[in-house]
């Protein structure tokens, strides 16, 4: 049996050295299409994406975060996660969904990825998602959960195999039992 999507998430690797190549608007347009299909809470698509090309900019987003942001200084785009909070108890976990469908999108096309954390995180004088925020004109009803640096692959990861998969981690029927797996 072929399982697409097993092979694609052992590919799928973070990405935090760029080679400087453009990645096509339309590559882009591309993963962005495959994250707006991501499932949301009671079907409200409350995530957003702002989408920055602009070296300057992709880099003052980057010092938003006082630490874990380098990939972001050598990335070709900046994509930043975001919902509209109001009244929404899931956000985070929309957008944590929508990510995912990023990264996955990005290996697809053999775009590096990597996720950037925002949310909790510390910026330079308020935290990272105030300055984010701020700084792209985002209104405070939203709050930024990550962003995702995307570039030409800069590094070479093995894809993980079978063998690295913790199966110690799931349980059948109840968590005191380890069932038999046919892996």
């Amino acid at each position: 049996m072929t399982n697409e999507l097993f092979e694609l998430a052992r590919r799928r690797r973070s990405c935090r050295k760029y080679t400087g190549e453009k990645i096509p608007d339309a590559l882009v347009d591309e993963i962005l299409k495959v994250a707006l299909l991501a499932p949301s809470s009671w079907g409200g698509h409350p995530i957003e994406f702002v989408i920055v090309r602009d070296k300057a900019m992709i880099k003052k987003i980057a010092r938003c975060k006082r630490m874990g942001a380098p990939p972001l200084l050598q990335a070709d785009v900046a994509i930043v996660v975001m919902a509209n909070t109001a009244g929404l108890e899931l956000w985070i976990e929309d957008a944590a969904v929508a990510s995912t469908y990023i990264l996955l999108a990005a290996e697809q096309f053999n775009v590096g990825a990597c996720w950037i954390h925002i949310r909790a995180r510390a910026g330079q004088r308020l935290t990272a998602d105030e300055e984010i925020r701020q700084l792209l004109g985002v209104p405070d009803n939203f709050s930024v959960l990550n962003v995702v640096a995307l570039g030409g692959k800069g590094e070479t990861k093995s894809a993980r195999t079978e063998k690295d998969l913790p199966l110690q981690n799931v349980h059948r029927e109840n968590f005191t039992s380890r069932g038999e797996s046919a892996w």
